[in-house]
């Protein structure tokens, strides 16, 4: 086992991109924190099937847009979202996406999403 695998579950000091895991929803899962966690979605495409349905999570979310466009739909308010914009989304908030454009996009999650 090397020093970089030797660290537990719960914390991870570097994880190579083929050893990521992807998510029930197509995300990468990169990296996992004691706090957070950082996951990568990349290359999603607009789709009937790229809309979300409202929900929430017990996590903070923040994110950043590297390429393309999406909506947030949030407290009621839809919000535009494209390259270099950057986003939050409030533990327990309501909330859902609706993908317009090729997105590729990073999020850091408290605590982690996985």
């Amino acid at each position: 086992m090397t020093h970089d695998q030797k660290q537990n579950q719960q914390s991870q000091y570097k994880l190579s991109r083929s050893e990521t895991q992807h998510g029930k929803d197509g995300q990468h899962h990169l990296i996992k924190g004691e706090k957070g966690s950082v996951r990568l979605w990349h290359n999603e495409e607009p789709s009937a099937n790229s809309d979300t349905t409202l929900h929430s999570h017990a996590y903070e979310t923040l994110g950043y847009v590297v390429s393309g466009r999406m909506e947030l739909v949030l407290s009621g308010q839809t919000i535009a979202l494209e390259a270099g914009d950057s986003y939050c989304v409030p533990s327990g908030a309501e909330h859902r996406f609706h993908i317009l454009e090729t997105l590729t996009a990073v999020e850091t999650t408290t605590p982690s999403a996985f």
